[in-house]
């Protein structure tokens, strides 16, 4: 049997995986999936992805589309903006700096860092 779907929308994410997303002090567990790339023009890495449903996320952001937020993961924590949902309640994030999550500096270096 051949497979159907040979592309995965998922693959070319950097990182999927659990994260906190801190909004005004307040921590929400979440799952994200977030792809990171440099711009040519000004060098500057930006990274965007999605927030999986989170009902407490919903309820702190109310009806606001950008909102300042901290994204958190195991590799470290950077400042974002979290804004509107998707017609399927994920939340969009937007980042402009190094990212939450680990960017290889090598070819072959893997996520956790090792050769």
């Amino acid at each position: 049997m051949t497979n159907r779907f040979p592309h995965s929308p998922h693959e070319d994410s950097d990182y999927i995986g659990e994260a906190t997303i801190v909004i005004r002090g307040t921590e929400v567990p979440a799952h994200v999936e977030i792809k990171g790339y440099r711009e040519p023009i000004d060098g500057i890495f930006r990274w965007i992805g999605r927030i999986s449903p989170n009902e407490q996320l919903t309820e702190i952001l109310a009806n606001q589309t950008r909102v300042r937020a901290t994204i958190r993961t195991s590799h470290g924590a950077r400042d974002a903006f979290v804004g509107d949902p998707d017609p399927w309640n994920r939340y969009r994030i937007i980042g402009k700096s190094t990212p939450p999550y680990h960017v290889p500096t090598e070819p072959d270096q893997g996520e956790d860092g090792s050769a």
